[in-house]
């Protein structure tokens, strides 16, 4: 073997000792140019001048250069014979080089699927190891390529792999977690009603090897039908009580005196997927009852049971087992027993006080999930000391942990407690925590805040320690709760602290923001007070106005003009200032000092004070702009894989269990959020957009209910544009705004085209929950896949990423009208619907025909008709190019690469005409099984001295000729 690969090992070498990146892409690309001669040369002679050896060694040689990262476009049908081959070495390579250099909607995969589909039938004693090798080959290849196509043609034969008595274990395994993957891919692929029962004859299989692949395969299948598979759970806890009670177990299946952890975690995570599997037994049946009392018992055994080992390994596994317990008994929540959940506290308790920081880890984590479960938050409270320890450990992944457990267990009674440790250990914080340390602190002093003065000296401190972490909102929100409290002296109180805090010209710029504010609004509640009157005030802010960015000089501006005012020793300081900003770069600066300097000379003395006076109080909100932003950086901490993180949901419902208590809590502090968009300005943009959806536009025509934001007014013209473009064009960007751009590309084979579309985030924050909905209309048969969760629950776009959507499409009727594609997601706590439609139009399957004039003139009397033929005259844009030469050159451009007509020279009568042919295919059947297709003609004629066209089309189906004038008019207006 070792001489027979001497070729490929030379190569491999002569790569390795290149000097220079230059030397290495010249040695592949002489490599390359060998073997792409060496290949042609073989389909010269028929495919017999190649040897089994020749040919495997230079697959061998393209699959390495492919895998150091230069492109291979080539040699496919080399792949496709040692594919095909009956020789086990060579079949092996042609299917390693088959999964890597594919990619799902390669064409060359028709070529490969009768050949895939041959492995896996192929029958016979399962003892022979040949069999074993071809299925194995074929259900590898499938799982890695996992194009739709290959998924829709070969899942059959994958299942029934898997369901077989006959195929060995090793098989079973490689069946069920193929069929995984092509699950996860294509979710709607397995009817869970139907499937059931084949999963519990499975799950009956002792083979341990054989349950955990199939465990693998029914958590993928769950997740996405989880009352299919419902009534399995007694299957999966019989499993769980013969290796957790009975230990019985396989000795190859042993791990460390442990019997198969894998396969007890994975039972565990399945029964994850159930929460009310343990709701009162009282009008169960007596198996019900049954099972339920034997998962408890499993559940307690391993709780009583699970302790600390001298091996390592035996530990890991062990506490793997346990934690998933108690992340069950976390699930079950109220249902599950009360014992349960206390002696799950007790165990996490005495967890997170040992050395090992992995094991401290995962209790914090556990225990801060166990803590929001309702009654849990008087035992959790026992630990705080130990947590707060935690929050000073080496490992920041522990202090992160331990952040999230106390900003559970924080309430009213420990708050300021909790609150001034966290301010304490943000000194000595790593920038890695800071922000999210920032972020919580706010959040609970403003929740718990008995006293809404210790509230603003808390964020005060925050700014002073970590400044640079503060984000905008939180500043904001201190805004906004001292101008919603005019009662008291809260905003005397905040106005003299802030100017204090200022006084110092090493100040940090957003201690300086909040100033300006609270001082412009509330400056003279303190005015009165030693060393803060107005001029005070002023000197006091404007020694800052050479350290400070663009953005706090506009609130600075903004203040003074309020202080002059107020103050008459405050003008002559204030007018200079706004004089040498009228011409100031910042345009925000400059339209502010201009507007505030000429405002008393246009204005009387009454309007100026109006216009100057302190703002009213902001609009309540029932949920804080910071517990929203919070929440949108836990959702993107969600697992990205096709099986569903069952946390995610139980977050969301605790969440909403307790923004209802925290807006019972704020109404009585007077904590309320502000509205950040005013309701006048949704009802006014959805009045336009109900307007413009009456319009005829490429959008899809549907109401949308009254708090969704639609697509833009303004957005709505240059829509229509890419739109019509992409009819023509093979990609392009189809809708763009600030915050999402839809990118299309297109291509056509006869009645088939695949279509793909990429949704781009260009906002500053996550997309979530966003989702695509697509029509399936009568004549178009569409097949989609896409990036997990876009076509089902909704999926993240993280910020500057993607989410794809691949379609196949056939069509099976001639049609006039594009399908409607619905795009919807949540930005910034707004929901977003955007109803668009794709640019599949008819002339996407047009094939051109290039007829003799003769023949061109013949067809075309021979349609001459009313129903047949459609007609449009129409005047040229008046910003269009007048019609000449150059102009009708556009115009046969048009009809030859936009419609896809064949040009028919000679049957023109002058020269402003332009005449096509075409043949409409479709994937429908006649009677004698041929494909339906329709003829189609058009004519376009130019009047350059009235300066308009004429598009005439005639075809033997009525829609035919109106979607292709359609089309064509579109196009020519663009031209």
């Amino acid at each position: 073997m070792a001489s027979q690969a001497r070729g490929l090992q030379n190569f491999i070498s002569d790569l390795r000792n290149a000097k220079s990146k230059e030397e290495e892409a010249n040695r592949v690309e002489k490599e390359l140019a060998n073997i792409r001669k060496k290949f042609t040369e073989s389909v010269s002679k028929g495919g017999t001048s190649l040897s089994s050896y020749q040919r495997k060694k230079y697959v061998w040689k393209l699959v390495y250069i492919y895998v150091l990262g230069y492109d291979v476009d080539f040699g496919h049908s080399e792949i496709v014979s040692l594919v095909s081959s009956n020789k086990f070495s060579e079949k092996q390579v042609g299917y390693v080089a088959l999964s890597l250099l594919l990619r799902a909607g390669d064409a060359m995969l028709t070529m490969v699927i009768s050949s895939v589909r041959r492995d896996l039938t192929v029958t016979g004693p399962s003892s022979i190891p040949e069999i074993d090798a071809a299925h194995s080959l074929a259900l590898c290849c499938i799982a890695n390529v996992s194009g739709l196509e290959l998924i829709q043609t070969l899942h059959v034969e994958v299942q029934r792999l898997l369901i077989s008595p006959d195929t060995s274990p090793c098989i079973k395994k490689k069946a069920a977690l193929c069929l995984l993957r092509l699950v996860r891919t294509s979710p709607e692929l397995i009817p869970g009603k139907e499937f059931a029962p084949r999963i519990a004859t499975l799950l009956q299989d002792r083979h341990l090897g054989i349950l955990t692949s199939v465990m693998s395969l029914l958590i993928g299948l769950a997740t996405q039908h989880e009352k299919a598979y419902e009534g399995l759970i007694p299957y999966v806890v019989h499993i769980l009580g013969m290796l957790v009670l009975k230990k019985a177990c396989a000795r190859e299946y042993l791990y460390y005196r442990t019997p198969n952890p894998w396969l007890q975690i994975k039972l565990i995570k399945f029964l994850q997927l159930y929460p009310n599997a343990v709701c009162s037994t009282g009008s169960a049946s007596e198996g019900n009852k049954q099972y339920l009392a034997q998962l408890l018992s499993i559940v307690s055994k391993i709780l009583s049971e699970t302790d600390v080992s001298d091996s390592i390994n035996k530990s890991n596994a062990d506490h793997a087992i346990l934690f998933e317990a108690v992340n069950l008994i976390i699930i079950w929540g109220r249902n599950g027993p009360s014992n349960l959940r206390e002696g799950a506290m007790r165990l996490l308790g005495k967890f997170i006080s040992v050395r090992e920081p992995n094991i401290r880890y995962l209790g914090l984590m556990t225990m801060s999930r166990l803590a929001q479960l309702e009654g849990s938050a008087d035992s959790v409270k026992k630990y705080q000391a130990t947590v707060l320890v935690s929050l000073k450990d080496a490992d920041v992944s522990v202090r992160r942990r331990a952040l999230d457990l106390l900003f559970v267990m924080c309430d009213t009674d420990n708050a300021e407690r909790i609150v001034d440790e966290l301010v304490t250990n943000l000194t000595v914080a790593d920038a890695a925590i800071r922000e999210e340390m920032v972020l919580k602190i706010a959040i609970l002093a403003e929740k718990y805040a008995t006293d809404l003065r210790w509230y603003v000296d808390t964020i005060l401190k925050l700014i002073a320690i970590a400044g640079d972490f503060v984000s905008d909102s939180i500043w904001h929100r201190v805004v906004q709760i001292v101008t919603n409290h005019p009662q008291g002296d809260l905003q005397a109180y905040a106005a003299g602290t802030l100017l204090v805090a200022v006084g110092p010209r090493r100040s940090h710029e957003t201690a300086v923001r909040v100033a300006a504010y609270i001082l412009g609004e509330f400056g003279f509640l303190i005015a009165e007070r030693p060393g803060m009157s107005g001029e005070d005030q002023f000197r006091i802010l404007h020694q800052h106005w050479t350290t400070v960015g663009p953005t706090t000089r506009a609130i600075l501006i903004s203040t003074y003009a309020k202080l002059a005012n107020l103050y008459e020793e405050c003008r002559p300081l204030v007018a200079p200032v706004l004089a040498r900003n009228r011409n100031s770069v910042d345009v925000e600066i400059q339209q502010r000092s201009s507007e505030y300097a000429a405002m008393r000379e246009a204005f009387s003395l009454e309007a100026v004070e109006d216009l100057l006076r302190e703002m009213p109080p902001f609009e309540d909100k029932r949920q804080s702009a910071l517990e929203k932003r919070l929440q949108e950086k836990d959702s993107q901490e969600g697992t990205q894989s096709g099986d569903k993180n069952v946390w995610t949901a139980a977050r969301d419902d605790t969440t909403k269990q307790k923004a209802a208590a925290n807006g019972q809590h704020n109404a009585s502090n007077g904590l309320q959020a502000v509205e950040e968009e005013q309701e006048d300005e949704h009802d006014e943009q959805e009045a336009e957009e109900d307007e413009e959806k009456n319009s005829e536009s490429p959008t899809a025509n549907a109401p949308e209910p009254d708090n969704v934001i639609g697509i833009p007014k303004e957005v709505i013209p240059a829509m229509r544009k890419a739109f019509s473009n992409l009819c023509t064009s093979s990609s392009g960007v189809l809708f763009e705004n600030q915050l999402l751009q839809v990118g299309l590309k297109h291509e056509y084979n006869g009645c088939q085209g695949k279509v793909q579309v990429f949704f781009g985030n260009l906002s500053g924050s996550s997309l979530t929950n966003f989702k695509c909905d697509v029509d399936q209309p009568g004549h178009l048969e569409l097949k989609m896949q896409g990036t997990p969760g876009l076509l089902e629950s909704g999926c993240i776009v993280a910020v500057r990423s993607q989410a794809k959507l691949l379609i196949l499409v056939e069509v099976k009727a001639p049609f006039d009208d594009a399908p409607a594609m619905r795009i919807s997601f949540e930005s910034d706590g707004e929901r977003h619907v955007y109803p668009l439609r794709l640019p599949i139009v008819a002339t996407c399957f047009m094939d051109p025909l290039v007829l003799d004039a003769g023949a061109f003139m013949q067809r075309w009397k021979s349609l001459d008709g009313q129903e047949r033929e459609c007609q449009e005259v129409f005047k040229a844009s008046q910003n269009s190019t007048p019609i000449d030469e150059e102009c009708m050159l556009r115009i046969a451009r048009i009809v030859t690469e936009g419609l896809k007509f064949g040009r028919c020279q000679g049957c023109d009568p002058t020269p402003w005409t332009v005449s096509g042919a075409a043949t409409f295919r479709t994937g429908a059947k006649d009677s004698n099984g041929n494909n339906i297709n329709v003829g189609c003609l058009v004519r376009v004629e130019a009047n350059p001295q009235a300066g308009a066209y004429r598009v005439t089309t005639r075809t033997l189906h009525p829609i035919c000729s109106r979607a292709v004038k359609n089309v064509a008019i579109v196009s020519i207006k663009l031209a």
